[in-house]
């Protein structure tokens, strides 16, 4: 659908603009780009959007220029998704099903009795994924429009496939290892995880080679070791590939400080760099042991040991965790805390559990920590410091560097608290939205009923009077009544 593919490295931001009752797009500045004729539209998904007009569904392009005119019954899924997991896009016209892909291809037209005919048929045809292009933007059209599909970006490196194999490239389209495996697991310890006929080995950073594909299983080098599954046991290889010591453990995890983490017979101990025992297998469950001590999690409960297998920490209930940070939820008493992989406490155990409105609410992001005190919530850093006093009814994770929070309005809750809601466990009420900043400033005003999360820069709000359109970061309202 491009004219001058090469040209399209970067596509300019188009926002879906609201006037009166119909729908265009206009540029950051508030300029209509593509006119206002539309009952409805979806924001791009890289260079096309969804439009609807008497009922009817099209796709339009970031031009202007429709792709498939709004004449089908339903475009994308019932759940509001536009792509497919592999980027295609189902269409539907009479009952009939077909797909494009989302460069905006037609694939296949209208005219199969369901989805996995349709898709079974554009297979046959040589579909196998697409990567859209804002996805990876320094990247040439011509490169892109052979990727099959692309995985974790890590280190400026992408895992990507074509013609059905796993290769590795930069950010910028270079290729660092030509695709030619059956699969590319993410980065552990520096190395990536690859499958070649069914066996596993170990790229190094480079994208070449380090371990051989032999194995079952394979995790990357610590200290110079590689835990291998080999007959469905577990021992460890040097950087030769040979083994230090034989498969003999059910699990066997990294080698740190000294030691490895090992199941056997259903219970977890650790072993040293040589296989042999050094706290023998006691337990139900363990982390890695980090700064001489590690977590022991049983059941619902969590304490900590250290290198001798000694307990060196009170019991603590587990609430949730480890998180990616390797953090534990823990509790104690009915109050909340965070504890860090060294048994020290991020967060003392002295607030409530952060839930609100029915859902829990600890998810780390931008390094920014929910917690609650009473009813209301704020923000930790990443050093315990409360940044954000609690004062908000809900919160939301930070995203594009702002987070959703919100109050009670002022004058539409006779007789509601936040306190009040929590302990009848109410949900209902008039709320009033708006978006602070990492350092607790209120950067949008919390004057909007309802509002998504930030998506390359805009969000979707409802105000009081039931108006309703996008919003960029910096507060700028994209519809007009």
């Amino acid at each position: 659908m491009y004219q001058n593919t090469e040209e399209m490295q970067h596509y300019k931001q188009l926002i879906p603009f609201r006037k009166t009752d119909q729908w265009g797009f206009a540029n950051q500045n508030r300029e209509i780009v593509i006119k206002p004729v539309y009952d409805q539209v979806s924001t791009f998904s890289g260079n096309i959007a969804l439009v609807i007009k008497e009922g009817k569904f099209g796709l339009i392009s970031n031009e202007g220029k429709e792709i498939l005119k709004p004449e089908y019954d339903l475009i994308g899924d019932d759940m509001g998704y536009l792509c497919n997991e592999d980027y295609s896009i189902t269409i539907i016209k009479d009952n009939q099903y077909g797909l494009v892909s989302c460069h905006g291809d037609l694939l296949i037209d209208a005219e199969f009795d369901d989805e996995q005919s349709a898709l079974s048929a554009a297979q046959k045809r040589g579909w196998n994924g697409a990567v859209p292009h804002h996805l990876l933007p320094k990247i040439p059209f011509s490169v892109i429009k052979n990727i099959e599909a692309i995985k974790e970006i890590k280190d400026g490196i992408i895992p990507f496939r074509q013609n059905n194999l796993w290769g590795l490239m930069d950010i910028v389209g270079k290729i660092i290892t030509p695709p030619q495996f059956d699969d590319i697991l993410g980065v552990e310890n520096g190395c990536r995880p690859f499958q070649a006929n069914g066996k596993w080995g170990l790229l190094n950073s480079d994208g070449k080679i380090a371990l051989e594909a032999k194995f079952e299983n394979t995790r990357g080098f610590s200290n110079g070791q590689a835990a291998c599954k080999l007959n469905e046991l577990w021992g460890a290889v040097d950087l030769s590939g040979e083994w230090v010591y034989e498969p003999q453990y059910t699990e066997l995890g990294e080698f740190r400080e000294g030691l490895s983490a090992a199941r056997k017979n259903d219970l977890y101990g650790f072993v040293d760099e040589f296989g042999k025992v050094i706290i023998d297998f006691q337990f139900e469950y363990v982390l890695d042991f980090y700064e001489g001590k590690c977590a022991v999690l049983e059941e619902n409960d969590v304490y900590f040991i250290n290198t001798s297998g000694e307990k060196v920490s009170e019991t603590y209930q587990r609430y949730a965790g480890p998180d990616e940070n390797l953090f534990l939820h823990v509790m104690k008493e009915g109050k909340w805390g965070l504890v860090k992989p060294n048994g020290e406490f991020l967060l003392p155990i002295i607030y409530d559990l952060p839930v609100a409105m029915g859902q829990a609410i600890h998810e780390i992001s931008d390094n920014m920590i929910p917690i609650k005190k009473g009813a209301l919530l704020g923000y930790a850093d990443m050093s315990g410091n409360e940044i954000v006093p609690p004062k908000y009814v809900t919160i939301d994770p930070f995203c594009e560097g702002l987070s959703r929070v919100c109050i009670l309005h002022p004058e539409y809750n006779p007789g509601k608290t936040p306190e009040s809601m929590e302990a009848a466990s109410d949900i209902s009420g008039v709320f009033s939205y708006g978006f602070i900043d990492r350092t607790g400033k209120e950067v949008i005003p919390l004057q909007y009923t309802s509002a998504g999360r930030f998506v390359n820069g805009i969000t979707f709000v409802n105000t009081l009077d039931t108006s309703s359109g996008y919003i960029a970061k910096d507060g700028t309202e994209y519809f007009e009544d």
